[in-house]
């Protein structure tokens, strides 16, 4: 077991670090907030399926053989999990986009992109699935992943007779995970589904030293639980982000690093745009999840974390490739219109997906990632943003 100990000096630096965190994403979140609907782009005209391109696509696993040696404590367990992420991943990148048409019902939707992106098959009966949404704060979405999503992905995994699912996250420093959760209503959402709550707050944390992690020379900690589950599906969020520009399936690991680590050793970067992308896409050397379902009902295509103007886009996104699955989510932002610091760039070009491609974590150019959808009108102008 690994706890992480803060000595006095590390207390007054954590806290100082963390007031300032609070200050500058309060006031950026806030800059030009203003919620406001706009047009959706998920409409009932029929059903739209397209294909970026013909070819094989990249694999999508992790990059086995890349993590090199871990700590002696650590290697083992780590390299199981790279394992359990890379064993079932498809050689196409796949991205399922649903819409919800003329359809109210949910949990229709969250399937279909779940099915149109190759399905939960690949979980087997008696295992531990693990599901990590983004509860930074306890805001309700699309600051945080709306509760419904969660009992729809939960009743989706039920399907696959698991021996438990599990939501597990950890909010900010100066937050307590299981009060965000009770706050934005996924703690009643699990007692209904029968899903257990594991804040990461209290979990045992690991530390593990990739040598690929060259933004992380000397390591970082995260929760055991993220190496032992059979299975973690990620449950982001489409929104832009005040600092980080976006934040989908790959920041979406921050939940998964140490609170002191997450203060002190990641947001100092936070003005250093491709140091700080990178950092991001590195924490996927711990693991990486084995599906994406991503809520995309309701989107921030300004401002964020917690506010910012608000677009009721209907869509549910699915994938097995993270990459793939942000290249959709940034490619759904530019066809709404959003920050300059995403509509006036290749979605390849942004330091995240840069970075997770070169470690081999998915799709490398537009041409790879393959895309079904239904009941979504500007599927065309999706795909094109996709360059």
């Amino acid at each position: 077991m690994v706890w992480t100990k803060i000595n006095r000096k590390k207390f007054l630096i954590l806290l100082a670090s963390s007031a300032a965190g609070i200050f500058l994403t309060s006031c950026l979140s806030r800059m030009g907030a203003g919620r406001s609907a706009a047009s959706l782009i998920s409409t009932s005209a029929g059903s739209a399926e397209a294909e970026t391109a013909e070819g094989t696509g990249a694999d999508s696993g992790t990059n086995n053989g890349k993590e090199g040696e871990e700590s002696a404590e650590n290697s083992k367990s780590t390299e199981t999990a790279t394992q359990k992420s890379g064993a079932r991943k498809s050689t196409k990148s796949l991205v399922g986009i649903a819409g919800a048409g003329l359809s109210s019902n949910l949990g229709a939707q969250v399937e279909k992109a779940v099915s149109l992106a190759g399905g939960l098959g690949f979980i087997k009966k008696g295992s531990i699935v693990l599901l990590k949404p983004n509860y930074n704060t306890g805001d309700p979405y699309p600051a945080s992943t709306n509760p419904e999503i969660i009992r729809h992905v939960i009743r989706l995994v039920k399907k696959q007779d698991p021996y438990a699912i599990l939501i597990g996250d950890r909010s900010s420093f100066w937050s307590s995970t299981l009060k965000c959760m009770k706050q934005n209503g996924v703690y009643e959402v699990a007692e209904q589904e029968g899903a257990e709550l594991y804040p990461f707050d209290n979990e045992e944390w690991v530390s593990i030293n990739p040598v690929s992690a060259r933004a992380w020379p000397k390591g970082f900690t995260i929760p055991k639980l993220l190496i032992e589950a059979d299975y973690v599906i990620s449950i982001p969020v489409i929104k832009t982000h005040s600092i980080a520009a976006f934040t989908m399936a790959i920041k979406n690991w921050v939940g998964i690093l140490e609170p002191l680590q997450r203060t002190t050793g990641l947001h100092p970067f936070n003005n250093k745009k491709e140091a700080f992308g990178h950092m991001l896409a590195e924490l996927h050397l711990a693991r990486v999840p084995d599906f994406v379902i991503m809520d995309g009902t309701k989107v921030f295509v300004d401002g964020g974390p917690t506010e910012g103007r608000a677009v009721a886009a209907g869509l549910v996104v699915a994938s097995n490739d993270i990459i793939a699955n942000d290249a959709a989510g940034l490619a759904i932002l530019k066809t709404l219109g959003t920050i300059a610091k995403i509509q006036d760039y290749s979605v390849w070009s942004q330091p995240q997906i840069d970075r997770a491609a070169e470690l081999g974590f998915g799709a490398k150019k537009a041409g790879d990632i393959m895309i079904k959808s239904e009941n979504v009108s500007a599927v065309d102008k999706i795909i094109s943003n996709l360059a």
